[in-house]
């Protein structure tokens, strides 16, 4: 581990890992564009930071007007970095001269909207267990779901990596690129009705949800081999969803404060029913 990470281990107050198996049941963690109390948002060093301290990662894709795929979360650059445009009309070259650091802290003054590439790089480098990617189109631009597959391949991260939020058009393109890619359904709060009924959908390979299912409905998910995942609203800082998820044995939470979340468990209590 590097001599920067030991020292973001201490600033964060990670405690250490586990001596026994007991929390191997847990949901897994992603960090909603990555380390975004640490670092600038969907940029290497978020994602280093998360990947380097044993979390997931959540980010975001558009494609270039020249088709290469970036990782940024807004249509445009305005406010993540300290160029004006929209994304999706920008070449990279573009692009890469931008600063998509400072707005966050001068140390990070100089950092660079990271291709979809470098993301997966910086994953295969860096990660000592499997990571799980959770990737979001915001703009379905023409071809985006075969290049993305395309990177996919190249770094076979398939097992590791899912697509949400996009229409089932768009996951019809990605399972004809390759079946492998695994495509969510995603239902709402107010659809919490229609869990059991989407997991028959054939493009739920998983479930991403704003609610959080009960346990004969969990159950049930496992035993269709479907993973369900638990999408917290921005900022949302709520130790008592996690611990309903973490108790109703939901796959995962993605989360802006996942090392909060991790700590609040490390220090609580076991799920119950364990």
């Amino acid at each position: 581990m590097s001599f920067n990470m030991l020292m973001l281990r201490c600033l964060i107050a990670v405690p250490p890992e586990p001596e026994t198996n007991e929390l191997l049941t847990d949901p897994i963690l992603l960090a909603h564009r990555g380390l975004v109390q640490h670092a600038p948002e969907n940029t290497l060093p978020s994602f280093s930071a998360a990947i380097e301290l044993g979390l997931s990662i959540e980010l975001d894709v558009y494609q270039t007007s020249d088709e290469h795929l970036v990782v940024i979360h807004d249509r445009t650059v305005d406010r993540t970095t300290n160029g004006t445009g929209e994304v999706t009309e920008m070449t990279l070259a573009e692009i890469r001269k931008l600063d998509a650091g400072s707005w966050f802290d001068s140390r990070f003054t100089g950092e660079q909207v990271p291709t979809l590439e470098e993301v997966f790089k910086l994953v295969r480098k860096h990660q000592r267990t499997p990571v799980t990617i959770a990737l979001n189109m915001k703009v379905i631009s023409q071809g985006i779901e075969e290049n993305i597959v395309r990177v996919v391949e190249k770094y076979e991260l398939f097992d590791q990596l899912f697509a949400f939020g996009q229409s089932s058009d768009s996951s019809h393109r990605f399972k004809r690129a390759n079946p492998k890619l695994r495509t969510t359904v995603y239902l709402n709060d107010s659809e919490a009705d229609q869990f059991i009924a989407a997991l028959s959908d054939p493009l739920a390979d998983c479930l991403w949800v704003r609610f959080i299912p009960n346990v004969e409905a969990m159950e049930q998910a496992r035993k269709l081999g479907k993973q369900v995942w638990l999408a917290l609203h921005i900022g949302e800082n709520r130790p008592d969803i996690w611990d309903e998820a973490r108790a109703n044995k939901m796959d995962g939470i993605c989360t802006d404060w996942p090392l909060a979340c991790s700590r609040h468990w490390r220090l609580g209590a076991k799920p119950k029913g364990d």
